[in-house]
């Protein structure tokens, strides 16, 4: 028998099948890579399946081509997904081409162990356990039963060799931990990442000329970053996973060759757009600055950028792009605003394209690229085709497929290229949008399009054998918004990273906005007041004081404002403020569902737009800079006219004050008890409008309680009563509380129902048997061009179980400094509605109240009104709302105390813990100026606790009580209540409750 020596290991050449293919490697025998050659081939000598675990680009199919390629052993390859079944693995009966029989096919598994071949189950962790069962007896005992077939025993012949390779499910999206009476028939052998020193070996073969320093720099930066993010020091709670491997290296690497093997510019900003720029949280990019900055010695002031078309191509700083069009391109860039940002920005689109990169254009949904979209992607000149892809939909519907002629004969079909095989042959830039949309089978397909092939492989229906290739002027644009929640899709990380990401700039800074507005309006009043009101709605909205009843915020973003500029643009006439003012109702203030605030936000706009009518030149203005979009060669467009000249001080009327300056005298028009002292409530006190105390007059050492006179008359209008208020109890019972807000609290239970109904899952597949025939397959198969997949298998499922494991805990801050009628009535709504919705979709919820309820300054009291194991049952809702009614004189406590333990609060099945904590967040003693709270000994110990709590996977969402805006600073997801929205609570905290459930809970089975 004929051997040959892997890893110093004597391995057996047996006879093989000449019909299927021995796979090639070039794989080298580095010392890491001996070891785990080792730990695959003694087990393979014995007869073991192996299960290889391993990082994506580790090379765990390499090592099994190495293995094979010496000793001449063909290799079966079956890539596993959700959709397998145990058909595709094991053969199926099938057509007859001619229509007048039926056939047996085997499946490559049978094909492996008949013929005594390696088979490789690629991806076997993303297959669902109970299809894996299915053929057990293979890796068990070598054989099969072909139940779908003839039922005869196929038993494995000599050389059949099992191996599954698998991406580890920590960090890995849809992947699962198989059961152990699976894995406990492998060899499981994890497969280390590259070392340093491998990857140092590999880059200073590929690229010769870059010095060694430089290699080593950016290894100990990719290593670094990588461990950063396994850690979750750096992309924490981003919902996207990010990835840096060989192949960003080779970007790196590439990308010096291209502008400057000696250039020290050059070396650090090619790291920080490959390193620090593709992540979305500026704290992140602080670090990574960091470590970039000490691997190259210190920071390295990058260079303005500049640029200007001549002769074809675009010189752009140490770039040259070609145009195929320069009328065109210089067109474009004397038509968009190009500010700091865009500059920056399309820097890191135009390294990529002359670097032949894929680019991925990622953005948050408010700040969508649309508007600029002509600028960074038919710059070069070339025709854009845009392949927009959702989920539902067919590879034919992208790639092509076989349609009737025009004569709509259904005996006559020809082959027609959907828009993404007609922009490669065209050479066209491919622009793909809706990658987060579109399920797993449509996306990878186009993995050999984005990968070093460059190519797309037609289906045989099309009549072509060879893969279509990208043209030299082509460019694939990939687009997608920011991964908001976990039961969103998204690209996977391995697809991901055959992409260079690029965030579109969030244009949030006042100068900026107004820079892109005087590129197309007069510079002064105008576009400042058009870009401070834009400002100031984004503000109201996601502070939530407009919108507090709806389920989700407004959004108010880039769009918007641009439209409305061109509302302006459109329509200028000689009372420049009046269509301002109509345009900024249109795409801004007619969405407001609420005619309060509706007004409100009408009279803020009114308010922006008050210096516009003194400038009795803007309609000239307007008209003489329309005439201006001349086609210019240079990217720096000069203002023709001088801005000193038109210049104006915004007029603005004096503001009425509200209180009359004079010193509030100590106690009066309020009826408070002590507080534990001599006086009535003092400086330290809630204190102002806020607090309806004085008759919203309160100010600081004048008073001013919990209680006052308008609260009483809220009292009348809500309970039709009036209580008394010197014991902390609101005197109302259940029922009485329900006739009063039962309509309301309806309302939003059915609101909220809807946030957790179960997914559905639709599962589009085509098989070569069932009852339903795809129309389009079945033309197919009858022209004599496509396979006999003509049977359409789709599956819609309904996922009941999703919400398995969630449990929500809620901590209120019972003590009397917050005992305020608003308050209390919207934290009761909000419970009775929260933990009706959550009990009806089996979510367990607990919830506890804490105070120092005898003010003795050194007990922390928590009482536990429901527990996770309770059910809310009627009886149980009675005596929760009791609790929450009386005894609210307890003093308050620092919260920090109570997040000490924070398991006490969870069940032992608990796998995604949510901590609602509803209080004012001002410790045991409150502060007059917020500088003063945030900066407290009590709020510092609050972040730490937090921080230290969600390291350990709490989810926290901090409900802040009044005008003091202290839970944004302390908590990553966090509401405030006012005397504004407070009778949106409910619809506030169970829309924020749901939106944790879907981002932080995934079902693990």
């Amino acid at each position: 028998m004929e051997f040959v020596t892997i890893a110093d290991v004597k391995v057996p050449v047996l006879p093989h099948s000449e019909k299927f293919p021995v796979f090639p490697s070039s794989l080298v025998e580095t010392d890491s890579v001996k070891q785990t050659l080792q730990k695959i081939l003694y087990p393979m000598l014995e007869g073991m399946p192996v299960l290889l675990v391993g990082d994506a680009g580790v090379g765990k199919n390499a090592l099994i081509y190495y293995i094979n390629s010496l000793r001449k052993q063909p290799t079966l390859r079956f890539s596993f997904n959700e959709d397998t079944l145990p058909e595709d693995l094991i053969g199926s009966y099938r057509i007859l081409l001619d229509g007048k029989g039926f056939t047996w096919s085997n499946g490559p598994l049978t094909n492996a162990l008949s013929e005594g071949l390696s088979f490789v189950a690629d991806e076997m962790n993303l297959c669902a356990p109970n299809i894996i069962k299915r053929f057990s007896s293979v890796y068990e005992s070598n054989y099969l039963d072909l139940l779908e077939g003839s039922g005869e025993r196929v038993k494995g012949k000599t050389g059949f060799w099992f191996i599954g390779t698998q991406n580890p499910s920590e960090g890995f999206e849809g992947r699962k931990p198989l059961p152990f009476d699976i894995t406990k028939h492998f060899a499981v052998v994890y497969v280390d990442p590259y070392t340093p020193d491998e990857m140092f070996y590999i880059l200073k073969k590929l690229y010769p000329k870059l010095s060694e320093e430089v290699l080593k720099q950016i290894i100990r930066i990719s290593i670094e970053s990588e461990k950063r993010i396994k850690s979750g020091e750096i992309g924490k709670g981003d919902l996207e996973k990010y990835h840096f491997n060989l192949r960003t290296l080779q970007k790196y690497c590439n990308r010096l060759v291209l502008f400057g093997t000696k250039d020290k510019t050059v070396s650090v900003r090619e790291a920080l757009y490959l390193f620090e720029e593709p992540f979305r949280k500026k704290e992140d990019r602080e670090k990574q600055r960091e470590l970039i900055e000490s691997e190259f010695g210190g920071s390295v002031k990058l260079v303005p950028t500049k640029g200007y078309v001549q002769s074809s191509t675009i010189f752009w700083n140490d770039k040259e792009i070609k145009t195929w069009d320069e009328t065109k391109t210089i067109s474009l860039l004397s038509k968009y605003p190009t500010p700091e940002p865009i500059l920056h920005f399309l820097d890191q689109v135009f390294t990529a394209i002359q670097a032949k990169e894929n680019i991925l254009i990622e953005y948050r949904e408010d700040q969508d690229p649309q508007e600029f979209l002509p600028l960074f992607t038919e710059l070069t000149g070339i025709q854009l085709e845009s392949v927009m892809l959702s989920k539902g939909m067919h590879t034919s519907d992208v790639v092509g497929a076989l349609k009737p002629t025009e004569e709509g004969n259904i005996e006559s079909v020809t082959w027609v290229d959907g828009p993404l095989t007609r922009a490669i042959r065209n050479g066209h830039i491919i622009l793909i949008s809706g990658l987060e949309s579109a399920g797993a089978e449509l996306v990878e397909k186009m993995n050999m399009l984005t990968d070093d092939a460059r190519s797309l492989t037609l289906p045989p229906e099309s009549g072509e054998y060879l893969p279509v290739k990208l043209t030299e002027t082509s460019v694939v644009f990939g687009m997608k918004s920011f991964r908001a929640s976990k039961s969103v899709t998204t690209i996977s990380r391995a697809f991901r990273n055959r992409f260079t990401p690029i965030l579109f700039p969030e244009l949030e800074d006042v100068k900026v906005l107004e820079e892109i507005l005087e590129f197309f309006l007069p510079e002064g009043v105008l576009p400042r007041s058009l870009a401070r009101f834009h400002l100031k709605a984004k503000e109201l909205s996601e502070k939530r004081t407009i919108g507090s009843a709806n389920l989700m915020p407004y959004r108010f973003g880039i769009a918007n404002l641009l439209k409305w500029k061109n509302h302006i643009y459109r329509y200028n006439q000689t009372d420049v403020k009046d269509i301002a003012i109509r345009g900024g109702k249109i795409y801004y203030t007619n969405q407001i569902a609420d005619p309060k605030e509706r007004k409100e936000l009408e009279r803020l706009l009114e308010g922006f737009l008050s210096g516009v009518e003194v400038v009795s030149t803007l309609f000239e203005e307007i008209e003489e800079k329309k005439k201006t979009f001349t086609v210019e060669s240079g990217l720096n467009r000069k203002n023709w006219w001088d801005p000193d000249l038109h210049k104006r001080d915004p007029l603005t009327g004096v503001a009425k004050k509200l209180n009359s300056g004079e010193e509030t005298r100590r106690g009066i028009e309020i009826n408070t008890p002590e507080t534990g002292g001599g006086t009535k409530e003092g400086p330290d006190a809630w204190y102002g409008q806020d607090t309806q105390g004085n008759q919203g007059q309160g100010e600081p050492q004048g008073g001013g309680g919990a209680w006052g006179y308008r609260t009483e008359e809220l009292y009348k209008q809500f309970l039709k009563k009036r209580r008394l208020l010197w014991d902390y109890s609101i005197m109302v019972g259940l029922e009485e509380f329900k006739s009063v807000f039962g309509k309301e609290l309806e309302e939003v239970e059915l609101n909220l129902e809807q946030l957790f109904d179960p997914e559905i899952d639709i599962h589009r597949m085509y098989k070569n048997e069932g009852s339903r025939v795809d129309a389009r397959k079945y033309i197919s198969y009858k022209s004599g061009r496509g396979d006999t997949k003509i049977f359409d298998k789709t599956t819609i499922e309904k996922n009941d179980e999703k919400l398995k494991g969630v449990e929500v805990t809620f901590l209120v801050s019972k003590c009397r400094r917050i005992f305020n009628f608003e308050y209390s009535i919207a934290m009761l709504s909000a419970l009775l509605v929260s933990l009706h919705i959550l009990n009806e979709h089996d979510i367990k919820t607990s919830v506890h109240t804490f105070c120092d309820i005898k003010n003795s300054k050194d007990t922390v009291d928590i009482f536990n009104l429901k527990s996770a194991e309770e059910d809310y049952t009627p009886e149980k809702e009675e005596e929760v709302f009791s609790a929450l009614c009386k005894n609210w004189q307890g003093d308050s406590i620092p919260e920090f105390q109570v997040l000490s333990n924070c398991e006490r609060y969870f069940s032992p099945d608990a796998q995604t813990k949510i901590i609602v904590i509803l209080s004012d967040f001002r410790g045991q003693r409150a502060k007059t100026y917020i500088e003063d709270e945030l900066a407290s000994f009590d709020t510092r110990k609050m972040k730490e606790a937090v921080l230290k709590n969600e390291e350990k996977n709490y989810v926290f969402l901090g409900v802040g009580l009044g005008s003091r805006y202290i839970a944004e600073h302390v908590f990553h997801d966090s509401l405030q209540i006012t005397a504004d929205n407070f009778y949106s609570m409910p619809n506030l905290i169970g829309a924020e409750i749901a939106r944790l459930v879907q981002i932080h809970h995934s079902l693990r089975q």
